[in-house]
């Protein structure tokens, strides 16, 4: 039977994009009856809390696993004691108990020297759960932060003299240091590694990464490990397999909205020869890297895509809405977009841009709005968990991204029949929208043409209706899931 390890650096709650798509990935396999799982390097004091409430909320399949290297070695320390620490705990129940506090409120409390006054101790937190930290000073100066998560000791953190992060320890659930970093102080870079459980040190996390893909995945050929992040990708090479069959999948366009290669996943592309495979989203994308990097193992496979029930438009008064869910990030082209918002409401007052999603980019659309004089006419909503709830209060879905690894948002909007209008960039639009017929497609930044587009659709809402069902039953058939895990079949040779 195979066993398939699906590697990325961290699984969160509130993320979609990859996580989203490896998560959708493994439901479909285990009903396929093939086991995946995640694989994931980052740390997390509450990995299991995580898992258990993606499962709660349905994103997480029932049977999916999660392998974190930090509980990897945690579990590997865990089986050498018995009995708690208590000389760790003793040390800093001592300093708290022989000190002064001062509480200034429920949260946060300060601790003295009784006999000379000195500044010894900070605690901040939730004193009743014990979830809180406790900073140790010395002159004055802050020397450690330590954490506990229900009054147990997970993991401290040191500092020099200027309160800059020099090393972490983490600790198992029995209060037992299990592994080591250095922090360069200059960089905040991670520096040497050591693992105190296998009595191992290692130069930089990359090489600990690989030394713990090496002790999870057993190397038979039967095993097939999926990078899906792109910064995995030396680290799975690094771990020196030899019947595992590698996988890399490329979420994202491999170049950048300047028409440069990206580093990470230029890496993968050149050094591919040495994958069993290079899977990307698109056709058209293969075809590209193909031609380009001479590679004759580079496979075309979209996610799973969900079909879920369409999503009736909430009553509301007369204004018309034109909807985007996507990240705020600079490469969404939010610049055209109020471009396109400012056209249209100079024509209708009444129409609303609303956009769902959080980023980076946040402050900066903020200023466009206010600059444009847009505040009535462009509401950014927030994060939203249901994007099908969301999509159903759009008349109309546009997207300015300036570049796409296919375009699942407008996908989502098209299973809601509703029609869309899109920038045609690299990658993903023109795979799945028939132009006029399915959705529109126009030239990258032809903010006017947009602009004319929407109100066409806004104007004429039969044809709108129109657009919008065939858009569904084309996605429907395109996407089929049962077409989708046949590729995956034959990519990965399942048995």
């Amino acid at each position: 039977m195979n066993n398939i390890y699906m590697v990325f650096f961290d699984l969160g709650l509130n993320k979609g994009g990859i996580t989203s798509a490896v998560l959708n990935r493994s439901r479909y396999f285990y009903k396929n009856s093939y086991p995946a799982d995640i694989v994931t390097f980052d740390y997390k004091y509450n990995s299991s809390k995580v898992v258990k409430e993606l499962k709660k909320s349905g994103k997480m399949y029932s049977e999916t696993k999660l392998f974190n290297m930090f509980d990897f070695f945690e579990s590997r320390s865990l089986v050498t004691h018995s009995e708690k620490n208590q000389f760790l705990y003793d040390y800093y129940d001592h300093l708290l108990n022989e000190s002064l506090c001062i509480v200034q409120d429920e949260k946060i409390s300060r601790y003295f020297s009784k006999t000379t006054g000195e500044y010894l101790l900070y605690k901040k937190g939730n004193f009743e759960t014990g979830n809180y930290v406790l900073d140790r000073f010395e002159n004055n100066q802050r020397k450690e932060r330590v954490y506990y998560r229900k009054n147990v000791l997970k993991r401290i953190k040191e500092y020099d003299y200027k309160n800059r992060l020099i090393s972490e320890r983490f600790f198992d659930e029995l209060g037992f240091p299990f592994l080591r970093r250095n922090i360069n102080r200059e960089t905040g870079k991670v520096g040497k590694i050591y693992l105190l459980t296998d009595n191992k040190q290692f130069e930089n996390s990359s090489e600990l990464c690989s030394y713990f893909l090496s002790g999870l995945i057993e190397d038979r050929s039967e095993n097939i490990i999926i990078c899906d992040g792109p910064g995995s990708f030396p680290k799975i090479l690094a771990a020196g397999f030899t019947y595992v069959k590698k996988y890399a999948f490329i979420h994202t366009n491999h170049i950048n909205v300047r028409n440069k290669e990206k580093n990470k996943e230029t890496y993968i592309l050149k050094n591919g020869d040495q994958l069993d495979g290079v899977i990307v989203l698109t056709e058209s994308q293969k075809n590209d890297i193909i031609r380009d990097y001479n590679l004759n193992n580079v496979s075309a496979i979209s996610n799973f895509i969900e079909i879920p029930d369409v999503v009736n438009k909430p009553n509301n008064d007369s204004k018309k809405i034109v909807g985007m869910v996507s990240r705020l990030v600079e490469n969404k082209g939010f610049v055209y977009l109020i471009e396109v918002a400012k056209i249209v409401t100079s024509i209708y007052s009444n129409v609303s841009f609303n956009i769902y999603g959080e980023g980076e980019y946040r402050s900066r659309v903020e200023e466009l709005i206010q600059e444009n004089g847009l505040e009535n006419n462009f509401k950014l909503m927030g994060y939203t968990n249901d994007p099908n709830k969301a999509i159903s209060e759009f008349d109309c879905v546009v997207s300015t991204s300036q570049i796409e690894g296919q375009g699942l948002s407008i996908i989502e909007a098209m299973l809601q029949q509703k029609p869309v209008v899109v920038f045609n960039v690299r990658y993903g639009p023109s795979d799945f929208i028939k132009h006029e017929q399915n959705g529109i497609l126009i030239e990258n930044k032809d903010t006017e043409k947009m602009a004319n587009d929407i109100i066409y659709l806004l104007e004429n809402e039969e044809t709108a209706k129109k657009m919008g069902k065939q858009a569904r039953e084309d996605i429907i058939k395109q996407y089929r899931p049962e077409l989708i895990m046949q590729q995956w079949e034959k990519v990965l040779d399942l048995q």
